[in-house]
């Protein structure tokens, strides 16, 4: 089997997330797609450590694509943030920003319990 299937077989949004059509002035979204795209076949797949991280970028650009708010906060992280001049990898730092700022929103999320009363 080739590399490229193997990859894909990690990465079941792949379709989704490539074939996801941003608004045109969404130069954020374009670009992380674009990025996501170079990174999943630029890894290893026989180091586990970037194999599970190419299986949570997979999650994390998947929830970015369908949920409004998560891209709201992605795109407002990218924005805050600064590269330094020395940074060796500039798509491995926006690749571990979007999969942090996922953790944290999923742990968020998850301990949000809304209780509603009915009278």
């Amino acid at each position: 089997m080739s590399e490229n299937k193997q990859i894909l077989k990690y990465c079941p949004n792949y379709y989704q997330i490539i074939g996801f059509n941003p608004l045109a002035d969404d130069e954020i979204t374009q670009k992380i797609i674009k990025m996501y795209h170079e990174y999943i076949f630029k890894i290893d797949i026989y180091n586990e450590e970037e194999v599970n991280e190419v299986k949570e970028l997979d999650a994390a650009v998947n929830k970015y694509i369908n949920d409004y708010l998560f891209r709201k906060e992605v795109q407002r992280q990218i924005n805050n943030t600064e590269v330094k001049n020395d940074c060796p990898d500039i798509i491995k730092f926006f690749i571990d920003l979007i999969i942090k700022v996922f953790a944290n929103y999923e742990d968020f999320t998850t301990r949000v319990i809304y209780v509603s009363r009915w009278i």
